[in-house]
């Protein structure tokens, strides 16, 4: 039977947790202070550590260190109070610590959370998995068709989804540039998650005016104020047992980020005009392209909403670091737009797929995706070719010639320097002349020349 150790200075803390995992048919023992635990850990073998983050003498945090120091693989929740809430989160992200979880736990949704992440970290403990971010073997890893790719940097996003959707992590703070798919992945955690049946509310925060905010979030009642004719119902009101999606949320301005932060911590708020608090049950998914951390430091975000966010990071790569990608996609839109209009579906030659591949895209899938929309309207025939690209597109260059010539001793004649080069640019472009020639800056005439005098042959590059 699993042995954990409970570390709470209040005794009466410790016992109502120790009857409670108990009765989860769990070996127990309790220590009310940090250093008592360190010398039950000497003498005992545990399993999982469960402590508060506030003690005296040796907080939760300083004993998590003293714990990785002997027995790095020994997992450690902490149980944190509000105002402890970023150290609480810098100890899983970079101190080792399992999971955190707010006081007080003893409500019916915290206590379910408390239980299932103690039985994880239980199984991990066992062997389940090693809990390392490049294994896969023991962990189900979810599909979500509505997203494209299988580089390493998409799996592991499909990865960190899988693992918010399995233990209900709420709020979830989506990161990366514009056009990396922040909506697209925030309604897949929508749809395979819990919530699935339930209302899906997204909300551009960059078009709503200032004075509108608050009620367009909680809704207002008749009378509230000036034009108030009717009472609204809220975003908030209208995502109640869904998801709510807060798009560039660095745009909300700090008051309605105070309200906001407010919400996450008791799940009620108030209308404009309201008197009476309105209970919802909601996920709250917010996204940005931003660096949040820039906008706390420049004052223009607050801290405490960020670090309720920023549970588990989830950043979307840009399409220039995921390029192994882009034959998925372009597979993908021209199939839609073949759907989309009706027509007859278009291929891709192999050179204007390496010229898409080559471009660093700025605007990321979004402007890929625009880019062959407009391709597949205005392009002639089925048959999508270098030239239908735009200049910027279809004249990137290969890149350098990476050589690695080392003159001997006794010297080396030009014919054999010329040699080399010419298999290094036969062999960059697979043997495609005209480029070759390019990247030699010569013409294509003169490089069949000396592919000739060579005894060279374009086919034994491909």
């Amino acid at each position: 039977m699993p042995n954990i150790l409970v570390v709470e200075d209040e005794y009466d803390q410790c016992i109502e947790l120790q009857k409670i995992l108990k009765r989860e048919r769990y070996d127990t023992d309790i220590a009310q202070s940090a250093s008592s635990a360190l010398t039950k850990l000497k003498a005992e073998h545990f399993d999982l550590v469960i402590t508060d983050m506030k003690m005296p003498e040796m907080s939760g945090a300083d004993l998590l260190r003293e714990i990785k120091k002997t027995d790095p693989d020994l997992p450690v929740i902490i149980i944190t109070a509000f105002p402890d809430l970023k150290d609480a989160v810098e100890l899983v992200s970079r101190g080792g610590a399992f999971y955190y979880i707010e006081k007080p736990i003893y409500e019916v949704d915290k206590l379910n959370k408390l239980k299932d992440e103690i039985k994880r970290a239980l199984w991990i403990r066992r062997g389940g998995d090693n809990a390392s971010e490049d294994s896969t073997e023991s962990e189900e890893i979810y599909e979500f068709p509505e997203i494209i790719g299988n580089s390493p940097k998409i799996l592991q996003i499909y990865k960190n989804m899988t693992r918010i959707i399995k233990h209900d992590v709420n709020p979830v703070l989506i990161m990366g540039e514009s056009g990396t798919g922040k909506e697209l992945v925030a309604k897949a955690i929508h749809k395979y998650g819990k919530r699935g049946n339930q209302a899906f509310a997204p909300v551009d925060c960059s078009t709503i005016p200032e004075q509108l905010w608050e009620s367009e979030l909680f809704g207002h009642e008749r009378g509230a104020f000036t034009g108030a004719d009717s009472r609204k119902i809220g975003l908030m009101e209208v995502a109640d047992k869904g998801t709510l999606f807060l798009d560039e949320i660095s745009n909300i301005i700090p008051a309605i980020q105070a309200k906001l932060l407010r919400v996450i911590e008791t799940r009620e708020f108030l209308r404009i005009g309201g008197t009476e608090p309105i209970k919802v049950d909601i996920c709250i998914i917010t996204a940005t392209n931003k660096n949040l951390e820039e906008e706390i430091e420049k004052g223009n975000f607050k801290e405490d909403l960020y670090y309720r966010l920023n549970v588990i990071p989830l950043t979307l790569p840009p399409l220039r670091e995921r390029k192994d990608d882009i034959p998925l996609l372009v597979e993908h839109f021209l199939d839609k737009f073949s759907k989309e209009y009706n027509a007859e579906p278009k291929q891709i030659t192999p050179r204007a797929m390496s010229a898409l591949r080559r471009y660093d895209w700025p605007g990321n899938v979004r402007r890929l995706e625009n880019f062959l929309r407009q391709v597949f309207v205005l392009g002639e025939g089925n048959l999508i070719d270098l030239d239908d690209l735009p200049p910027e597109i279809s004249h990137q260059p290969q890149g350098p010639v990476e050589l690695s010539i080392e003159i001997p001793e006794g010297g080396v004649s030009l014919e054999d320097i010329e040699l080399q080069y010419l298999r290094a640019a036969l062999k960059q472009t697979k043997g495609n002349v005209t480029k070759a020639a390019e990247l030699l800056g010569i013409s294509r005439r003169q490089l069949q020349g000396r592919m000739k005098n060579h005894n060279l042959e374009r086919g034994d590059f491909k």
